[in-house]
């Protein structure tokens, strides 16, 4: 069996952020129907993706010593992150007809909050100093 190493912040957000996706679907799967849980699926990957590359962006430097190019990135990866969220909905938007609309930002809303709410639960409890 791997084991993931979670002292990295963005991998454990990713990983939430994956499993709430795949559990909204599955929820919306048996209640709503498959049409339903494609979209939140699409939805929430369309949260999940832009948040994972921007946590392994920002996260890449660690340290004191490290602050002016931590901020640097963040900025950047800011940027990045809204850059590629605009590309992967106006993909959706453009290329998915079947997709229902509410289903598709319920999704994306509700992987967003959960990955930003759930941040300082994981930093607090990877500290070790």
């Amino acid at each position: 069996m791997t084991v993931i190493d979670m002292k990295h912040p963005a991998k454990v957000v990713f990983l939430v952020q994956a499993a709430l996706t795949m559990g909204i679907g599955s929820i919306e799967y048996i209640v709503l129907g498959p049409a339903h849980a494609l979209s939140a699926v699409v939805g929430g990957s369309v949260a999940m993706i832009p948040q994972g590359l921007f946590g392994f962006w920002v996260f890449r430097q660690r340290g004191a010593r490290n602050a002016r190019l931590i901020a640097r990135n963040l900025f950047v990866g800011e940027g990045l992150k809204l850059s590629i969220t605009a590309v992967l909905f106006a993909l959706v938007w453009t290329h998915a007809d079947q997709l229902e609309t509410s289903a598709v930002l319920a999704g994306f809303v509700i992987t967003v909050l959960v990955g930003q709410l759930s941040l300082p639960l994981i930093v607090g409890k990877i500290r070790t100093h």
